[in-house]
């Protein structure tokens, strides 16, 4: 093959080296499609991780909120006892009317939102969670309004209309708990108590 030109040598080993040519692309493709699909069941690994992430915060979040039943209830009547003692025309002690407000945590919905892994979750089960997720941070809100205004009750004498108020917002409070306990039992099943 000394004296060969260029052309000869294509001739000659033209057929051979399109074949060989053909297997490399070949192999390039395989190679890009595995890894595309080991990518593929990465993020979907990372998917599951995150919505069980967020399935354990949420029953977390029911957990503390049916924790907290018996205090809001508690509240509420210390609360209508001292509004009927003002209607009354007696004084309306404070001392009595304390309880404790569900807090909810949010952490591991906003990881999921931040790092893009609810994108490659079941659209259904992300709008009701981002629903259940709203109402927790309208329930959070209107409980630290509630504390702020029981603050200023307390720091004040009690009066007839300030502790109505009050009363009525506990009321919207409490409303908001129930919603939100169902909502919870929409997505995750009824509370284990």
């Amino acid at each position: 093959m000394k004296g060969m030109s260029m052309g000869g040598l294509m001739r000659a080993r033209g057929p051979e080296l399109v074949l060989e040519a053909l297997f490399v692309v070949f192999a390039v493709l395989v190679a890009l499609a595995v890894d595309e699909w080991n990518e593929g069941r990465e993020l979907r690994a990372q998917a599951d991780l995150a919505r069980a992430a967020v399935m354990s915060e949420l029953e977390s979040n029911q957990a503390e909120l049916a924790a907290g039943r018996e205090s809001m209830a508690e509240m509420l009547i210390a609360v209508g006892k001292v509004v009927e003692s003002l209607r009354k025309g007696g004084g309306g002690p404070t001392e009595g009317v304390s309880g404790i407000f569900p807090d909810f945590s949010d952490a591991a919905w906003e990881t999921a939102r931040v790092t893009g892994t609810v994108a490659r979750m079941d659209y259904d089960w992300v709008l009701a969670t981002a629903r259940v997720y709203e109402a927790q941070e309208l329930t959070l809100d209107l409980q630290q309004q509630a504390i702020i205004m029981f603050g200023e009750i307390a720091v004040r004498d009690a009066d007839l209309e300030r502790f109505t108020d009050f009363q009525g917002r506990l009321l919207i409070v409490n409303m908001l708990h129930d919603n939100l306990e169902g909502m919870y039992e929409e997505v995750l099943g009824p509370s284990p108590e």
